[in-house]
């Protein structure tokens, strides 16, 4: 029996609320489902968290011109209120060089199935 859409509905809810937090990190790698979070933090915002609708929500995280990492930017993880929490969400991505004159945006959109 499928899950009905009322209790996707409330996990989504749920899953909202377990974001606090958007990290950019140097480590790289593989992301899988059972991954351990961000290696190497490199700075963290408080993203924002929006619903979309009854089963999807939204994370969008902007790092300004304040935000300068020495090494390459390889990965974002959405996590709760510190970077060692369960992340939701975990990426790698082709190495990105954050300065002080370039600005990172990340968007996320999540859908419970």
């Amino acid at each position: 029996m499928p899950v009905l859409d009322g209790i996707k509905a409330e996990l989504a809810a749920h899953l909202q609320t377990l974001i606090s937090k958007m990290t950019l990190g140097t480590t790289g790698g593989s992301s899988s489902s059972r991954d351990g979070g961000i290696g190497n933090a490199a700075f963290s915002v408080t993203p924002i968290v929006q619903r979309i609708d009854d089963r999807t929500i939204s994370i969008s995280g902007t790092f300004d011109t304040s935000y300068i990492s020495a090494q390459d930017i390889k990965e974002v993880s959405v996590h709760g209120s510190t970077p060692l929490d369960n992340p939701t969400y975990r990426t790698s991505f082709h190495p990105i060089s954050k300065n002080a004159t370039n600005e990172i945006r990340v968007d996320v959109v999540l859908e419970v199935r």
